[in-house]
């Protein structure tokens, strides 16, 4: 253990005294700055193959900048930082007058040694797919998980020169966060969580409950809108009366379509994460009631995208997923969780263990300034799921958006409040009177 824990010092010095030439470039449209740091895969013993990590930085627009970074963390997990290079300069417009935007692709993703598990066939045996995917990449699964990912961070931070960081992490990304402010407490000056749970509280175990929560919000809004309650006034009862009897007798949508009810309720649950989506569930439930599916086609992702090494990793390995999660719940999800649980534990059996440190099981204590930002309506990460994040990181102020769904930072005031507060170092003076003016799109009708 003590020869492991000096191998882990002696790889952090030794890369974070590197430095990190970036050339000039273009990411989707945005002048930037490009650079790749040569990391050791195994960051236990730091010896072995070595990976290259995608890092793009968007120069601040006036100077001098300031000598922190505003790191966006993606979610996922699984997305690519630099993928969204475009929507973020347009987002952070006003955090950018003066931060540099950093951009790195996670282990596993983008530009940072991809790693991605093909498309399965159709009626796939989860077990063999997973397995031949492991054995034909080029890369240590065991490697990929969020505690490397953090230290790979905080190896771009010394190596580009950078004092700290202003974190920003959304959905999967700020767990991230939380991960990296524990394991290298010094390097951060503020935390933006966007969609999170604290690290300590099992995901999935409360993923039915939050989804339930979500769908009565949507409810309770349809029965205060006098249109949307003429409408569509026995739309829940209807879900319900779906979801059994589509998975009694699953239903065929298409020539190559059929739904069973958990199917159904996993769908209308995605529809949730978005206010706009959420806006459109009673006319499509409605509508499916009544045999006319066309709606209910059109919210169907479409499907085909790879599934990254390291979203086997983190989601097959890490305790806060809370794979281990058991019903009733007592919800229109419960089938579909239960279902998604026992697909995923079977996918599990045939993915390599890894053992994650500590830092990705307790909850963060810190005085770091953090803003959290939740969705009001959120049915993954709701405010219950940050419960508490007052008294372990005291410095913390958290603004719900009304309403909303999953992700909310790009919505309404909240890029400026953001900005506000990553050029303060401090939330406790933010004005967040504006959020009441930020509301959901109106019910969809017809």
């Amino acid at each position: 253990m003590l020869a492991s824990a000096l191998a882990i010092l002696l790889a952090a010095a030794t890369t974070s005294q590197a430095k990190l030439p970036l050339r000039a470039c273009v990411v989707q449209g945005v002048p930037a700055k490009c650079g790749t740091l040569v990391v050791p895969e195994n960051r236990d013993t730091g010896i072995g193959p070595r990976i290259d990590l995608r890092v793009v930085v968007v120069p601040a627009r006036r100077k001098p900048a300031r000598p922190d970074a505003f790191a966006y963390l993606a979610g996922g997990p699984g997305s690519a930082a630099s993928e969204q290079t475009a929507a973020l300069n347009s987002i952070w417009g006003a955090v950018h007058e003066r931060h540099d935007i950093l951009l790195v692709d996670q282990r596993g993703t983008g530009g940072s040694h991809p790693l991605a598990c093909p498309p399965p066939p159709e009626n796939p045996d989860v077990g063999v797919m997973i397995k031949a995917c492991i054995a034909s990449l080029n890369g240590d699964s065991r490697q990929y998980g969020t505690a490397a990912a953090a230290d790979d961070l905080e190896a771009v931070r010394g190596a580009l020169g950078y004092r700290s960081l202003d974190l920003y992490g959304v959905s999967y990304g700020a767990t991230l966060a939380q991960v990296y402010l524990a394991r290298h407490p010094r390097s951060v000056r503020t935390v933006t969580l966007d969609g999170a749970t604290l690290l300590d509280i099992s995901f999935w175990d409360r993923f039915a409950v939050n989804g339930q929560r979500a769908l009565d919000l949507t409810a309770r809004r349809c029965a205060r809108e006098p249109a949307c309650a003429r409408a569509f006034p026995s739309w829940p009862a209807q879900l319900r009366s779906l979801v059994e009897a589509w998975n009694a007798k699953p239903v065929q949508l298409a020539p190559e379509l059929t739904l069973t009810g958990d199917d159904l309720a996993g769908l209308i649950q995605n529809m949730t994460l978005n206010a706009a989506a959420a806006a459109s569930i009673p006319l499509v439930v409605s509508r499916a009631a009544r045999g006319d599916y066309a709606p209910l086609v059109g919210q169907i992702p479409s499907s085909g995208s790879e599934n990254p090494l390291m979203y086997w990793s983190i989601w097959c390995n890490e305790r806060w997923v809370g794979l281990d999660a058991n019903g009733p719940w007592g919800t229109y999800l419960d089938g579909y969780v239960a279902s998604q649980l026992a697909n995923y534990r079977s996918a599990c059996a045939y993915v390599p263990d890894h053992v994650e440190p500590a830092s990705n099981l307790a909850r963060v204590r810190s005085n770091v300034p953090v803003l959290a930002l939740v969705g009001g309506a959120d049915p993954q990460d709701p405010a219950g799921n940050i419960a508490g994040l007052g008294t372990a990181m005291p410095r913390a102020r958290v603004v719900v958006l009304p309403e909303h769904g999953h992700a909310v930072g790009q919505f309404g005031c909240l890029p400026s409040l953001v900005a506000l507060f990553v050029d303060r170092g401090s939330a406790a003076a933010l004005d967040v009177r504006c959020v009441r003016a930020t509301r959901p799109p109106p019910f969809a009708l017809r």
